[in-house]
C-alpha cells in the first residue's frame, strides 16, 4: 500500500501531538513505531521500510539525524547501484536522489 506525503505528514503530526501529552502512548511509539503507525493510519508501512523514533534530549530544542556515512569506500549495494546506472531508481524517479540512502549523483 503506497503512502502519499500528505498521509505521512498527517500521521506524524498525530503521533507528535499525542506523544507530547500521553506518557504510555509515548513509550509505545518509542518501542513499537510500526504498530502505532498502523493503529493511527489503518495502513501498514512497507516491510522493507525501517523506522526509528527517538526522544529529543532535555534542554535541546531540535534533534537532526545525519545521513549515513559514505566515506571513501562504497558499500557493495552502492557499487551495484552505480554499476546498474540508475542508483536504484525505478524508471519513474526522474532527477530525485536521496543521498541519505546512498544514491549517487549522476
Amino acid at each position: 500500500m503506497n503512502w502519499t506525503n500528505a498521509e505521512v505528514k498527517k500521521v506524524l503530526n498525530q503521533i507528535k501531538s499525542k506523544a507530547a501529552t500521553d506518557k504510555e502512548f509515548r513509550k509505545k511509539v518509542l518501542l513499537e513505531p510500526e504498530i502505532v503507525i498502523k493503529d493511527i493510519s489503518g495502513k501498514q508501512i512497507p516491510s522493507n521500510f525501517k523506522i526509528s523514533i527517538i526522544e529529543n534530549k532535555k534542554g535541546i530544542d531540535q534533534t537532526y539525524v545525519l545521513p549515513d556515512f559514505i566515506g571513501e569506500e562504497l558499500t557493495d549495494e552502492q557499487l551495484d547501484n552505480v554499476a546498474g546506472g540508475r542508483g536504484g531508481c525505478s524508471r519513474d524517479c526522474g532527477d530525485y536522489h536521496d543521498y541519505s540512502r546512498g544514491d549517487l549523483p549522476k
